[in-house]
């Protein structure tokens, strides 16, 4: 690569990294950049390493890139211990469940929603967030509240987003082992998504826990699945992809206004349907600590499909708590998402 074209890359580069902070809903082309920061992190290591194999001084300029992206590089790789907590730790679920795979094209005699429904009873966290949660009371496989909340004794907080024709519910769902003070609503702009929120007393504490679902990119898999499906439905995908950057955008600015208006510590669980790059998780990290940057290992992919590589699902949390453990289960893959667990405790003064 010539000096000019080095050069060039490393500005680029510069720019990109710049492109989280800027809001989609101001100008789009940021979240179009903020793509590319993992593609230029992994070409400026190459870069590194060829360039002093070469002994050649531009090895500088994927050095100072890769200094100056060191938080791109953490919100990528996660490298920690678990830590001992000094005091009983409470743990969080956060599953997008895509409405326990009750659609036809998804059931196999209703096999995977029932051992999904059956694994998170028996699933042991105190504090279990849901995404496209599906309950009908009426059958005796998908009367999903009944069951979760009878194993554990948990008390919960459903809240749907829309009720069928035969009385199903779609939506969110919030399921504790702790008593709930207050729970809520969060209207989200521009989309029919919405968040939920519960105060829960633990101990001698209160907790916010919010649980998210932000706007959907709506792409299909197949689109991207070869050159040629991608040269077919390029331009209904950027379409997508832009509607869904500004969106989301919108949507992050409304919660986080709403979080700092908390009289208690945070916890934001939920399926972010964005890359641990852009302006809606570096928005959130601005005000509170990332679970998988604290105490996760590896990559934390936490989508379960052909983009495989995608980590969409995350828990936020308060400075005011500690994260001790985060773990993607991976070997749970009824849904088109991993769960995601992690322990906390209070930061004791």
């Amino acid at each position: 690569m010539g000096k000019n074209l080095t050069i060039f890359l490393f500005i680029f580069t510069l720019i990109a990294y710049l492109s989280p902070y800027v809001s989609p809903a101001q100008a789009w082309l940021a979240g179009f950049l903020s793509m590319v920061i993992p593609g230029l992190l992994l070409l400026h290591a190459f870069l590194l390493a060829y360039y002093i194999v070469q002994r050649r001084k531009r090895y500088l300029y994927s050095l100072i890139a890769l200094v100056l992206g060191y938080q791109y590089l953490m919100a990528s790789f996660s490298v920690s211990n678990p830590s001992d907590p000094t005091e009983t730790p409470f743990s969080i679920l956060s599953y997008n469940v895509r409405v326990f795979n009750t659609y036809a094209y998804l059931q196999n005699e209703n096999e995977p929603g029932k051992a999904m429904i059956d694994w998170l009873a028996d699933e042991n966290t105190d504090i279990k967030c849901l995404q496209e949660y599906y309950n009908d009371k009426r059958s005796s496989i998908f009367n999903t509240t009944t069951q979760l909340k009878s194993a554990g004794d948990y008390s919960g907080y459903v809240k749907p987003i829309l009720v069928n024709r035969i009385g199903a519910e779609f939506g969110l769902a919030t399921f504790s082992r702790y008593p709930i003070l207050q729970q809520g609503t969060i209207a989200l702009p521009d989309s029919t998504h919405f968040g939920i929120y519960t105060d829960l007393k633990i101990k001698e504490d209160t907790v916010r826990v919010y649980n998210i679902h932000l706007q959907s990119m709506s792409i299909d898999e197949r689109d991207l699945s070869d050159l040629e499906s991608v040269r077919n439905n390029y331009s209904s995908v950027f379409q997508k992809l832009k509607n869904g950057f500004v969106s989301r955008a919108g949507q992050i600015d409304h919660l986080v206004e709403h979080l700092q208006a908390s009289p208690h510590p945070v916890i934001v669980c939920g399926d972010f349907n964005d890359l641990p790059y852009s302006y809606t998780y570096f928005t959130l990290r601005q005000w509170l600590h990332n679970a998988f940057e604290r105490a996760g290992n590896g990559l934390g992919f936490s989508y379960n499909g052909r983009l495989f590589f995608l980590r969409i699902d995350n828990q936020f949390y308060s400075k005011s708590l500690n994260a001790h453990s985060f773990k993607t289960i991976r070997e749970v893959n009824y849904s088109d998402h991993f769960p995601v667990v992690t322990q906390y405790t209070f930061t004791k003064n």
